[in-house]
């Protein structure tokens, strides 16, 4: 990711500035995208949690989804963003201040398995942006209602990073806007 588009990235996700009373940033990534996601997030210096749970074959951790709490312009943020934007490694999320890394990790629990009307469970990759973005315009209210929980808002990449798609699910209705990146 270049200067410019990182600077554009930024101002959309954090437009007041990164201060505790403002709305919190965070990157659900997915660790199957890139071997490198897991160490990434672990040695990175940002609050992070892995949405599963009990003691991981290493494999399963490397590939896990992580929820990591960014914060503008620290040098893991820019890595992390530099590294991973525009090649699908998972969704931002906007909360309000007082919804913790946890809450919102155990609410995205939840949303990890789905059935099969032939009642077999599979893993619902919701925080794959390429999913996400055909996924959520399709949903009911109360689906949505679902997904958003306590989470004010999605942003998930589109073209490669050149672009992307906001979702923010108010008064009962979705509403997305497409923001283009330079």
């Amino acid at each position: 990711m270049n200067e410019p588009t990182l600077a554009q990235l930024t101002q959309l996700l954090w437009p007041n500035g990164d201060h505790l009373q403002s709305p919190q940033v965070y990157w659900l990534l997915d660790g199957a995208r890139d071997p490198d996601i897991a160490g990434l997030v672990r040695f990175g210096n940002l609050e992070h949690a892995c949405l599963f749970t009990g003691r991981l074959h290493p494999r399963l951790q490397a590939a896990a989804p992580y929820l990591v709490h960014l914060s503008a312009g620290s040098p893991t943020t820019n890595l992390l963003l530099g590294r991973g934007w525009g090649k699908a490694w998972g969704i931002l999320i906007v909360a309000p201040p007082n919804v913790t890394l946890n809450q919102q990790r155990l609410h995205f629990k939840k949303l990890l398995r789905v059935q099969t009307e032939d009642r077999r469970e599979l893993v619902f990759r919701f925080y794959d942006p390429r999913v996400l973005n055909l996924y959520l315009p399709t949903c009911t209210r109360e689906e949505c209602r679902t997904v958003f929980g306590p989470v004010s808002r999605f942003v998930a990449e589109e073209q490669m990073g050149r672009a992307v798609r906001v979702f923010e699910f108010q008064s009962d209705d979705l509403r997305f806007q497409e923001h283009s990146l330079s």
